[in-house]
């Protein structure tokens, strides 16, 4: 069920930096390939930190916003340390490893903006635990008006746990995943505990190949259809890049077309999109509401918006945005907004 009241975020997942490689050619990388690309001056950010960065800057200490994971006791864990507690991430539940390095990645990224990632699995992230997610609840005694946030990059033992505790206080579940780990996250029928889950294309096709496919039916169509067989009540937000993005809940679909904009780095516009879900989420700004004429007035749309803002920027993460700066560039866009976002989410 949809939040009405939250009194807190709280999310697992990788915390880390990276280097950033843009190719010159569209052609995909083979297997055996070497290639040169320019090595670029974009940071690179790990998934929690993405979204988190977005939520705490939406909410701007309205409510707490929690992080539970690893950095390695490094120049760089510290300096993400540092990063968090500015936006106002509260980083008492980070664990700083002496014995492992804070974890790194290598993106690359195609002429059309498109890219991934490898991202060091030997990390201080990979060491997060059960026991860092129960000395959370142990220490904080949270209430049930919470959003809980499972992201990838750390081990999804730690998620699922996150993920159960979240059920037995009765908070709302939102999860994230790697396309790679969809059967670990069936067999452990953690799709029967999640609220919300948003996927990208290749995700939502990992899923779909779980259940034979129905005539007519995208991967996005055959994702929902399976995740509603263990969870009538789910959420599914499926983002497919410059084409925009599915909502599937309730037994209906919605579409959210892309938002056009200069594309700099598509990196982390994903996570930014969550991120900006669940900020709006805390304000009550309704997850799929549509008026009938072009005001942004629900959560999906400010979504859209926002990554749609992240894409012009080269780093993973786009710190200049806030709700004052995502007004302003919507303004650019013009792009207007129902009465109740503007006093909801942007407190006009």
């Amino acid at each position: 069920m949809i939040p009405v009241n939250v009194d807190y975020v709280v999310g697992t997942g990788g915390i880390g930096s990276g280097i950033l490689f843009k190719l010159s050619d569209e052609h995909t990388m083979g297997r055996n390939e070497t290639r040169l690309a320019e090595l670029t001056d974009c940071k690179d950010y790990c998934k929690l930190h993405i979204i988190l960065n977005y939520i705490a800057a939406f909410t701007n200490g309205s409510i707490p916003v929690y992080a539970i994971g690893g950095v390695g006791d490094d120049a760089t864990g510290r300096e993400l340390l540092g990063l968090m507690r500015r936006r106002g991430i509260d980083t008492s539940y980070i664990d700083v490893d002496a014995h492992s390095r804070t974890m790194y990645a290598v993106c690359f990224q195609y002429p059309n903006g498109e890219g991934g990632n490898i991202t060091a699995q030997n990390s201080a992230s990979e060491r997060v635990s059960q026991k860092h997610v129960k000395r959370f609840f142990d220490e904080v005694k949270p209430s049930k008006h919470g959003i809980v946030l499972s992201a990838p990059e750390v081990p999804v033992e730690a998620r699922l746990y996150l993920l159960r505790k979240g059920r037995e206080l009765g908070c709302y579940n939102v999860a994230s995943l790697l396309s790679s780990e969809v059967e670990q996250f069936a067999c452990h029928r953690a799709f029967s505990i999640i609220d919300l889950l948003a996927v990208n294309q290749d995700e939502a096709q990992a899923i779909a190949t779980l259940t034979p496919k129905a005539g007519g039916e995208s991967d996005a169509d055959s994702c929902y259809r399976y995740l509603r067989l263990y969870n009538p009540a789910i959420c599914v937000v499926v983002t497919c890049g410059s084409v925009g993005a599915y909502t599937y809940y309730g037994g209906q679909k919605w579409f959210c077309p892309a938002i056009e904009n200069t594309v700099l780095n598509t990196a982390g516009a994903g996570d930014c999109f969550l991120g900006t879900i669940i900020s709006a989420l805390t304000k009550r700004v309704p997850l799929t509401q549509y008026t009938q004429d072009s005001d942004v007035s629900s959560a999906i749309q400010l979504a859209a918006l926002s990554s749609a803002m992240k894409v012009a920027c080269n780093d993973t993460i786009d710190f200049s945005i806030d709700t004052q700066s995502l007004f302003a560039f919507a303004k650019c866009k013009g792009v207007t907004f129902s009465d109740d976002v503007l006093q909801r989410f942007f407190k006009l």
